[in-house]
């Protein structure tokens, strides 16, 4: 092409915007080695590393009659004998009324949050609720409707949900449902939302037909509960929440989600659900690894798994305070180490987001050493809550968090050295100018 189009002047000076205020750039085709340690990825358990568990899948695979294609979306003639039967075994596992699969997580939640609220209906979610969550709300019928609490404060649920019960009097009078959207483990903080507590709230004060829990367990199941079943079994609450949003692609590893949800919401999200109707279904070797993957994680080994994801969690913890005690928290720290497990009743998150002002060289720097990471910055993440984000799996070991933690003490100590450096040039010459007084 001889000349650039003015599409892609556009485009380029987006991009060229983005570099200049230092917002990450992600280019797709750039492959960013790991050879240092797995520190950053959503494999949870690390089942993507473990050799016995590929050939026990490939010999599931050759026993498995239909493998190739979907033959087209669930609407026209996609949901096959292998499409129900499926369903019908993750009602079973997860007992449940009805299990519905999508693609992935973000097509469940754009078409649960995009088709499922009524005109009239209201819904008060986390602040820090996942984008498709958002991207589903905005081309819902409730999309006025829509109203954020901070995140995780009790105190300004109950607020805001008293404020909604005034002004919108069809929900108190269960002509209207109110509803209420949560994650079980935020996937940028790594915290837990206090569910009991908000469900306690909702029990409370919303009449029972006119309230409607949503919980999205994208970076629980696979962690917690028996056989790797989320928070919600953890604490005994699925028979307290109306929907739930498993997305199989972080601690299961596989692709695929599934909506625990009512047969009323299956069916409706069936002839209306656009983002579900018009998507060619997955195709029968994914239904055959989605069974696969929820198998193995309620084996015995994924159950060890479990127990050193959270024995390690503790160790990089201890290991990062002792290694960064003598660097500033706002050049690198924990984020909210303080409250990061709050309401996690004696559980870990695996996920820590380390603090920095400077998330792009760190980002760099820890490229170099062969770790791929990513830095996070705004709008990515709120502005000053800047970061790198960092996870613990399965099958990690003691000596790669120690390495991992020497290295972010060593950039640590260079962004002391430069600040330092910076506010001592900043003294000389402000004592020139004293002197020229």
């Amino acid at each position: 092409m001889s000349s650039r189009s003015a599409l892609e002047a556009s485009m380029r000076a987006s991009l060229d915007t983005r570099k200049r205020v230092g917002v990450p750039r992600m280019d797709a085709d750039i492959l960013y080695s790991n050879h240092a340690g797995d520190l950053f990825s959503n494999d949870y358990l690390s089942i993507g590393q473990l050799p016995h568990i590929r050939q026990q899948f490939l010999d599931t695979l050759s026993r498995t009659p239909n493998l190739l294609g979907s033959t087209g979306s669930r609407a026209i003639c996609g949901s096959t004998a292998d499409h129900i039967e499926l369903e019908d075994y993750l009602m079973k596992q997860f007992d449940v009324e009805k299990a519905m699969i999508f693609n992935g997580g973000y097509i469940c939640n754009l078409t649960f949050f995009g088709y499922t609220p009524q005109a009239g209906d209201v819904v008060l979610y986390d602040e820090y609720v996942h984008a498709s969550i958002h991207d589903g709300l905005r081309i819902s019928r409730a999309k006025d409707h829509t109203i954020s609490f901070a995140h995780n404060s009790l105190s300004d649920f109950e607020l805001k949900l008293k404020q909604i019960l005034r002004d919108y009097p069809s929900i108190s009078g269960g002509l209207s449902t109110l509803f209420i959207v949560i994650e079980s483990v935020y996937s940028m903080e790594g915290d837990f939302s206090p569910m009991e507590e908000i469900i306690t709230l909702v029990e409370k004060y919303v009449p029972s037909r006119s309230a409607h829990i949503v919980v999205d367990e994208a970076h629980s199941i696979g962690l917690y509960g028996p056989g790797g079943k989320g928070l919600i079994r953890e604490w005994g609450l699925e028979k307290r929440v109306h929907s739930a949003i498993l997305p199989l692609t972080k601690g299961v590893n596989f692709t695929g989600c599934v909506l625990t949800t009512t047969p009323t919401i299956y069916q409706y999200l069936s002839n209306y659900g656009r983002s579900w109707l018009f998507t060619t279904s997955l195709p029968h070797v994914d239904l055959a690894g989605i069974k696969f993957c929820l198998e193995v994680i309620q084996t015995p080994e994924a159950d060890q798994l479990r127990k050193d994801v959270a024995t390690l969690s503790h160790f990089f913890v201890k290991t990062f305070l002792e290694a960064t005690y003598d660097i500033p928290k706002e050049v690198l720290s924990i984020l909210h180490h303080e409250s990061k497990d709050l309401h996690g009743r004696g559980l870990v998150s695996p996920v820590f987001p380390i603090y920095t002002p400077q998330p792009i060289p760190l980002q760099h720097y820890l490229n170099k050493l062969g770790y791929n990471a990513r830095g996070l910055a705004y709008p990515g993440v709120p502005k000053g809550t800047e970061r790198i984000r960092v996870v613990i799996h399965g099958r990690n070991t003691e000596a790669q968090i120690r390495h991992f933690v020497k290295s972010l003490r060593a950039w640590g100590l260079s962004q002391v050295s430069l600040t330092t450096t910076a506010r001592s040039s900043a003294m000389v010459e402000g004592l020139g100018s004293l002197h020229k007084l």
